[in-house]
């Protein structure tokens, strides 16, 4: 029997802890050499017909063509696998679902939507970098972007850090502001709005990027901190980046993988192109950052990043939490696959 998991079922399902902590789960088993990730895979549907895919021609940018995505991940200790797939840019909107398995028996145990526990998925995983990476003592963050995904990322850095202010640049003023409100209300925090990126980073140890945008979203000149972190968690394609040169080589770059950012992290594949560092630049992904296989900040680390464009680390450890608790609670439709058939021509 396979359980079909739909969005609202998925509501409320777990705490967002609970999302945090199966994230930190994922990357501790892939740090210890207990799982394997596929990094993302794409097909692009051009206007001429033709299809192609970004990893195998970085100089095409297909910005806006309708595609279809999917990444992948196994675990052997906690005997799941699981696929990823989504469309996006197609007439019917985003359609973005989880397989899973169990590797014991090969049954497929769960078909899930993923629209709603991917924010909080790609929040716990900024928080589990935030846990890892950040200055610590009281924080100011640097927020460059307010859409959904910059909700769910502020609650779960406030599980794992002392936020004490958060300064918010977008270039949409009016859901800037409504933001802003909303949010100092949920966190009880003052979360400001401000005109600029150099107020935003006036003070912040902390810095998150959740934006589309293909180039820099602030210049690393205007930075006040001399220790501060970035999570880049917006743009995950080879030719784009939201964080200049200037600070990426100047930090201790950490990757969600190492095959996930050699594919798609322009914040390192264009310094790199460049010949302004190398790959030997590159400190960690964050799977040896968790499983305690590298060193989590210290005191004389100054500036890192985090790069994040998700992988299937996060979403199978969450989607196995997902599954184990949905069955508990009798949560979803089971449908039955595997009937018996006779086969004929």
């Amino acid at each position: 029997m396979a359980l079909i998991l739909r969005n609202h079922e998925l509501q409320g399902l777990l705490e967002l802890d609970e999302y945090i902590e199966a994230v930190e789960l994922g990357y501790n088993e892939k740090g210890n050499g207990r799982a394997v990730v596929f990094p993302r895979k794409c097909a692009w549907f051009d206007s001429d017909d033709s299809i192609h895919s970004v990893h195998a021609d970085r100089e095409r940018r297909p910005e806006g063509l309708p595609a279809l995505k999917f990444k992948a991940a196994a675990f052997s200790g906690l005997n799941v696998a699981g696929m990823n797939v989504y469309t996006t840019g197609m007439s019917g909107g985003l359609e973005t679902f989880q397989l899973l398995f169990d590797t014991l028996t090969g049954e497929l145990l769960a078909i899930m939507e993923l629209l709603y526990y991917d924010w909080f998925k790609t929040a716990a995983t900024a928080a589990v970098a935030v846990k890892y990476l950040a200055p610590t003592g009281p924080l100011t963050m640097a927020l460059f972007g307010s859409g959904r995904h910059a909700r769910t990322e502020l609650h779960a850095v406030k599980k794992v850090c002392d936020l004490q202010k958060v300064q918010v640049y977008s270039r949409k003023e009016q859901p800037l502001r409504e933001f802003c409100v909303s949010m100092s209300e949920e966190l009880e925090i003052d979360v400001v709005p401000v005109r600029s990126p150099e107020s935003a980073l006036d003070g912040a140890g902390l810095v998150t990027t959740m934006t589309s945008s293909p180039t820099p979203v602030f210049s690393s000149q205007a930075l006040t901190e001399s220790a501060v972190h970035v999570n880049a968690m917006g743009r995950h394609d080879p030719w784009a980046r939201e964080v200049d040169d200037d600070f990426v080589v100047n930090s201790k770059v950490v990757l969600d993988d190492w095959g996930c950012g050699m594919d798609e992290a322009g914040e390192v594949l264009i310094p790199i192109a460049n010949g302004l560092m190398t790959v030997d630049d590159i400190y960690a992904d964050l799977g040896e950052i968790v499983a305690k296989k590298k060193g989590s900040r210290t005191t004389g680390w100054g500036h890192s990043i985090f790069l994040s464009g998700g992988t299937g680390v996060e979403d199978t450890a969450v989607a196995d939490l997902i599954y184990r608790r949905a069955i508990a609670e009798n949560i979803g439709e089971e449908v039955k696959f595997g009937m018996p058939y006779e086969w004929v021509m």
